[in-house]
């Protein structure tokens, strides 16, 4: 069997995403990644055949040129991805889409000559709303985004809980079109270990783009309730976007904001200082976060709000707590707990181990290739 990922951006998630699978895939069929230029070759193992065919399209919070020719040629190169009659793939695996490689998936009439696998990492209750966001620019951006998953026909849907599959058969899509596979533990920020750990004893990480959506307003509150019973609480916050979390701070010395896309050896870095990781997300996303499976990676415990898939990941107790949405002193009340309680944090820390075997790229890779089998097997039987 040979199976092509394409791979459309060369940062964040995605990209990791893509590479961990690859890399477990590779060691059962024959792997082949289209990719955009300089996009982590690093991450990718040495069976995997990378072929750097797209030209980087740049679209980060703090820079969005969107009109520069250098995004404008980074469009016009995803007609490579007619590429694949050359390789000739059993299967081919999107890992998320995105509009500019729906457009050429649909122009190259790719989806009409291969069996299509689409990942959904996100799926949310609206085509016309993203949660809790009021502007009309996010909410335009958000519509073509996901009226362009709609343009490619795929043979199956991989989504990572059955909360998300529910939402996809509302939508009526067939049942039988839609499997569940969880998120695979992020295991390659374990790769860099060259960090020597300052002696922090009581660091607490939020991790990820755009803090303030992940609820890092009440991960401030909560902070100087925390430091009231734990001496030198130090509270990290790190993504595009954290920035915009100092209108809330008025105690500087608890803080370390860094507010950049933040490159994987030093994600690496974040997660050996955390004490205990903190997702206090006011809301669902409709999204599974890869922080959790980083953090459980590091045996880090977690702390996570009671929305979306968290409390079916994070079993209260077991890996680390449960607390309701938007409540500074329920967040600080299991940050103390976690802080002060050394033999509760380090069957924390067993547990949270424990769910990242499970989780093992390994048993995801055994799963995708049912599914790979199972989507070729119905072509067969159809033609």
């Amino acid at each position: 069997m040979k199976v092509v990922y394409i791979l459309a951006v060369n940062w964040g998630g995605i990209v990791h995403y893509t590479a961990e699978l690859a890399n477990a895939i590779s060691r059962y069929v024959e792997v082949v990644v289209l990719k955009p230029k300089d996009s982590n070759d690093k991450l990718l193992g040495e069976d995997v055949k990378t072929i750097n065919v797209f030209k980087p399209l740049i679209f980060s919070n703090n820079y969005m040129d969107v009109f520069s020719v250098n995004n404008f040629r980074g469009f016009i190169s995803y007609d490579h991805i007619k590429l694949v009659d050359r390789i000739k793939p059993d299967i081919i695996h999107l890992p998320e889409i995105y509009p500019y490689m729906a457009l050429f998936v649909k122009l190259c009439k790719v989806d009409k000559k291969y069996p299509i696998i689409w990942t959904a990492h996100e799926v949310f209750d609206s085509l016309f709303f993203l949660p809790g966001e009021k502007r009309i620019t996010r909410n335009f951006i958000h519509f073509i985004v996901e009226l362009s998953k709609r343009l490619i026909r795929v043979d199956r849907i991989i989504v990572h809980s059955q909360q998300h599959r529910d939402k996809l058969i509302k939508r009526g899509v067939n049942p039988m079109r839609i499997t569940v596979i969880p998120h695979g533990a992020y295991t390659i920020f374990k790769k860099y270990d060259e960090y020597t750990e300052i002696k922090e004893e009581n660091s607490i990480l939020l991790f990820g783009h755009n803090p303030l959506g992940k609820g890092a307003e009440y991960l401030i509150k909560a902070t100087p309730l925390v430091s009231k019973k734990v001496p030198d609480v130090k509270v990290i916050i790190a993504g595009e976007g954290a920035s915009k979390c100092y209108k809330y701070i008025t105690n500087n010395k608890e803080f370390e904001i860094y507010d950049e896309f933040i490159p994987n050896e030093r994600v690496s870095e974040l997660f050996q200082r955390a004490k205990v990781v903190v997702l206090p997300y006011p809301l669902s996303t409709g999204g599974h976060s890869g922080v959790l499976t980083i953090a459980f990676s590091f045996g880090k415990p977690i702390i996570v709000t009671n929305v979306g898939d968290f409390p079916n990941i994070v079993k209260n107790g077991r890996e680390g707590f449960v607390v309701p949405p938007k409540n500074p002193r329920a967040l600080a009340d299991a940050l103390i707990k976690i802080l002060e309680d050394d033999k509760l944090r380090k069957k924390m820390e067993r547990n949270a181990l424990k769910k990242a075997e499970e989780l093992s790229w390994d048993n995801i890779a055994k799963m995708h290739i049912k599914v790979y089998e199972e989507v070729l097997n119905e072509r067969r039987s159809r033609s």
